[in-house]
This record gives structure tokens, C-alpha cells and sequence, in this order.
């Protein structure tokens, strides 16, 4: 190793170990993980005049990745947290491709997904009959758990319910732009 690069590395350790150390940076252990396979997860499901399930997950890569009646879909556990690899394995119930996102602009999104997991949710209201439920939600990692939360930005359908965060607000304008089912007011 040449003189140079000890010192570099030196102080790159010290820099890790002081920001790993600050409970104030990120109090909820919730940073976003660069690395993750999920990002955003639109799900519609519906029992009335037939069963349906279909739906779509960005991926890392900016990928909205199709899927239809998949099988063992893993949902959140008690807490509302799914490991790395049930993430991996709900990709793994895709089949087609809807779009790929720019990296740019998937960047400027997953960069509100802090702020709307700090969002409160809101009341949960009737709305329709037999409209079934449209599900938008995000994930943020948390490195003291080694799992990603589970992020509700919005509910339609039978019953409506909004995270009510501002973040939120804009990421559900942006996510049904990918063909979601939504009511309109």
C-alpha cells in the first residue's frame, strides 16, 4: 500500500465512525439504502364480480415491473417491516415491463420518502361499493433492523385513507401517472 492511501484511508474510517455515531442525523435509522430492490409498489386487489389482483414495484433501477394474481405476495409483518428478501421475491412475481424511470428523476422521488414516512395517516373513510382497493406505498431501509419499512402514502376504492405529509401528497400524483386505479373526487 503506498504512504498515501493510509492516511486516506484513516480518515475515511474516522468519518464513517463519527457519522455512524450521531443518533441525530438520522434518529429512525430510516437513510435510504441506494441498493435496495424496491422502491415504490402500487397493489390493486378486488373480490367483487370476480377476483382480481394485479399490480406494479419500481425497482432500484427505475424499472415499473408488472405483476398479475402473484403467488405468496409477502406483506409487511407486525411491525411493518419485510426483509430483503421478501422484497426480492415480490420482484420475483413480476412478468413484464410497464416503463423504466430515468435515474434523475427516480432520485428526486425516493429523496421524499424520508419526510413522507414521518407523515401521520390519516382517517380512514367509506367511498365506493365493489371498487376494490388501490394501495400505494414506498420503503425506506432502517439499518438498526436490517429491513425496510413499510411507507402507506394512499388508499382508494371501497375505503379511502391518505398519508398526510406533503411529500406523500406529491409521490401519489407522481406514482399514478404508471396506470393505477384511482377515484377522483
Amino acid at each position: 500500500m503506498s504512504r498515501s492511501f493510509i492516511p486516506g484511508l484513516m480518515v475515511l474510517s474516522l468519518i464513517m465512525l463519527v457519522r455512524c455515531g450521531k443518533s441525530d442525523v438520522d434518529p429512525c435509522h430510516c437513510l435510504p439504502d441506494q441498493g435496495q430492490p424496491v422502491w415504490f409498489q402500487y397493489r390493486y386487489v378486488n373480490h367483487a364480480w370476480g377476483y382480481q389482483d394485479h399490480g406494479w414495484l419500481i425497482d432500484g433501477s427505475g424499472r415499473v415491473r408488472y405483476f398479475e394474481y402473484p403467488s405468496d405476495f409477502r406483506t409487511p409483518d407486525s411491525t411493518g417491516y419485510l426483509s430483503r428478501e421478501d422484497l426480492e421475491h415480490n420482484l420475483a412475481q413480476t412478468d413484464s415491463l410497464i416503463t423504466t424511470i430515468g435515474q434523475e428523476e427516480l432520485e428526486a422521488h425516493t429523496a421524499l420518502i424520508p419526510a413522507a414516512a414521518a407523515g401521520e395517516i390519516g382517517e380512514r373513510t367509506h367511498r365506493a361499493y365493489d371498487a376494490g382497493t388501490s394501495t400505494l406505498a414506498c420503503y425506506l431501509y432502517n439499518s438498526e433492523k436490517d429491513a425496510y419499512r413499510y411507507i402507506l402514502l394512499g388508499i382508494s376504492g371501497d375505503w379511502e385513507q391518505f398519508n398526510l405529509s406533503e411529500e406523500a401528497g406529491d409521490l401519489v400524483e407522481w406514482l399514478r401517472q404508471f396506470n393505477v386505479f384511482w377515484l377522483q373526487d
